[in-house]
């Protein structure tokens, strides 16, 4: 029955050519994947290990978040750039606040964190982070903490 559904939709398509399309298809869905034949696989993370929250300091103090980081086996360069970012006044938006902080060494395989901190300011504040670089077999990568794993904080400013 699927046979004889797939005879009528093809019209002038031959099956060898069906064949051939399908494989093709099927290799450049496989493009990217970096396992087997003597390839490796990299993988490195991203995850926020500390949502935005007050840091006491001069003034008003500081807002910080971590996010920690970790790749196995080891990438041959890795660049991770971590910022803040605050809700706008149209409640919708999020906008970076301040520079962030570029850490280009390699995270271990166990994870380490990685800080960024702004000056105080009350609202509503998250991390975030990404990353990229080139793993072990000369590949380059990029990835991102994705926004869904930001925890957006309500932070408050007490003076000191």
């Amino acid at each position: 029955m699927v046979l004889r559904i797939f005879r009528t939709r093809l019209g002038a398509w031959s099956w060898p050519t069906v064949g051939v399309v399908l494989l093709a298809a099927f290799a450049l869905a496989c493009e990217g994947d970096t396992t087997g034949a003597g390839g490796t696989t990299q993988l490195c993370n991203l995850v926020e290990s500390q949502p935005p929250k007050h840091a006491a300091g001069p003034g008003k103090g500081t807002i910080e978040g971590v996010v920690s980081a970790y790749c196995d086996p080891a990438p041959a360069t890795h660049r991770l750039t971590v910022w803040l970012e605050r809700e706008g006044s149209d409640g919708k938006t999020f906008f970076q606040v301040g520079a962030p902080e570029v850490y280009k060494d390699i995270p271990p395989p166990q994870s380490k964190a990685y800080a960024v901190s702004v000056q105080c300011s009350e609202g509503l504040w998250r991390v975030r982070a990404t990353a990229e670089g080139t793993g072990p077999d000369g590949r380059p990568y990029t990835f991102a903490l994705p926004v869904k794993e930001s925890t957006i904080s309500s932070v408050k400013c007490p003076l000191q």
